[in-house]
């Protein structure tokens, strides 16, 4: 990471602010790159050492998620456009799917393979750009990858999976760009990091296991990926309302609207960080809880993250009338003076 730092400043890699940003200065972006890397090396290390013949099956999501780091890299340095972007990552989607990996049961129902297909396709694209569109405070999108990997990692664990071990060599990955995207961070992940994450926390699920995650895993996984999810469907709701293009920025998300509201940025994120911890928590009891009461526990959890978006919603919407009505009687305050002297 520290070279990655020195290599941005020497070319001027930095993250330009836009409407969705809320840092200022020059802040290095491609922390992406030491996340991929770190894994990628790490995780062919593992594998040649111990000689793992289980972990072939792995080399197509390898695959796919190098073809999506290096375009969201290449968009990184020179901003692709977005129609190449969603062709790149269907690509890259298409190459996970064909070759097995996909939703096959819900609650237990066989899935028709033309569902399983479109459900699936239609996750890995969402996640992908959910965890790029959360990635706009310091150490959030880091926060909420490395926690929802571990939750993971500690699954497979506990069903005897030896995927277990690369979600733990992710998290490690994670959490060195952690150290240097701390507020206030030195080193932003930029989008080559954020559509990695998303992409393999979108797949890293889609591995067989035991009953009772496959049981639950679709639910498991809405629960762990929440904040990213419905901040992304709520942002989209957002645009087709108002008319704007889906993928326009704004400074309307979660983290937007608590600033708003008047927390602070580390406020904010802890508050988040909390909160997430609390769900992959509670992901790993319904583990323990067994299909049915566990599938109770996690649409507890949905329903937690539901009634704290809206509550978020309409109290920062509260704020923002506060603050017009403000405006507008200081502005009458301002003319009056104006008034009476005309009057005179």
């Amino acid at each position: 990471m520290p070279l990655i730092i020195l290599i941005c400043k020497k070319f001027s890699l930095y993250d330009y602010q836009n409407s969705r940003k809320i840092h200022s200065g020059n802040i290095p972006r491609l922390g992406g790159v030491g996340i991929f890397c770190a894994f990628i090396i790490s995780s062919l290390a593992f594998i040649l050492i111990n000689k793992e013949d289980n972990f072939n099956h792995i080399l197509p999501i390898l695959i796919a998620g190098t073809i999506v780091f290096i375009f969201a890299l290449l968009d990184d340095l020179l901003t692709l456009p977005a129609l190449a972007k969603l062709i790149v990552q269907l690509i890259a989607v298409s190459i996970v799917v064909l070759n097995g990996f996909r939703f096959k049961q819900i609650f237990g129902w066989t899935l028709p393979l033309p569902i399983s297909f479109i459900l699936s396709f239609c996750w890995i694209l969402g996640v992908i750009n959910a965890y790029n569109l959360i990635d706009g405070l310091d150490g959030l999108c880091g926060s909420f990858s490395i926690t929802t990997i571990i939750t993971l990692g500690v699954l497979y664990s506990l069903t005897g999976n030896p995927e277990a071990t690369l979600c733990f060599i992710l998290a490690a990955s994670i959490l060195g760009f952690l150290c240097f995207n701390w507020p206030p961070a030195k080193l932003f992940m930029g989008d080559a990091g954020s559509q990695f994450l998303g992409f393999m926390i979108a797949v890293f699920p889609l591995f067989c296991s035991d009953s009772v995650f496959e049981y639950n895993k679709f639910l498991i996984m809405i629960v762990i990926t929440a904040f990213p999810v419905f901040d992304t469907i709520a942002a989209i709701w957002r645009r087709l309302r108002d008319k704007k293009p889906i993928m326009s920025p704004d400074r309307s998300h979660l983290h937007h609207k608590l600033l708003n509201m008047g927390y602070s940025k580390k406020s904010a994120l802890y508050l988040l960080c909390f909160l997430q911890v609390l769900l992959c928590g509670s992901v790993v009891i319904s583990y323990f809880l067994g299909a049915k009461r566990g599938m109770a526990l996690l649409l507890e959890s949905t329903a937690f993250v539901t009634l704290f978006f809206s509550f978020v919603h309409y109290t920062n919407r509260a704020v923002i009338a506060k603050q017009l009505n403000e405006a507008k009687n200081h502005t009458a305050e301002t003319k009056s003076p104006d008034s009476t002297e005309e009057n005179s």
